[in-house]
């Protein structure tokens, strides 16, 4: 397999990004959020392309779609907690789908645009 980690991390393509992460427990039937925590990332940034958006369900509905590379894990919603939201150039950006290539040494993302929340 081809590590393309040293792609993703290169000065030349990548550039930060910040990943807002949360955590939480269930509590008496009701979701204990814990305080986010930011997670500064460094990766290559991407408008999401029609290969992806054909990848998503929703994809013919939603607007304002990037696609994150990054070596470090990212995550959408699961059982510990909510969808990481990255923050970039102002605006943040909702976790709706990852791609894990791990053994392309690499995650992928997609992002839907939060504006408005």
């Amino acid at each position: 397999m081809i590590d393309v980690s040293e792609v993703i991390t290169d000065p030349d393509f990548a550039q930060p990004f910040t990943v807002h992460r949360q955590s939480g427990e269930w509590v008496r039937g009701d979701w204990k959020a814990s305080d986010e925590k930011p997670v500064k990332v460094t990766g290559v940034i991407t408008v999401a392309d029609a290969k992806t958006l054909e990848q998503l369900p929703e994809g013919d509905r939603v607007t304002g779609l990037m696609s994150f590379y990054s070596t470090q894990e990212l995550f959408e919603t699961r059982e510990e907690g909510t969808s990481d939201q990255i923050e970039w150039r102002g605006e943040r950006y909702r976790v709706k789908r990852v791609f894990p290539y791990v053994d392309y040494g690499y995650y992928k993302a997609v992002g839907e645009r939060m504006a408005g929340d």
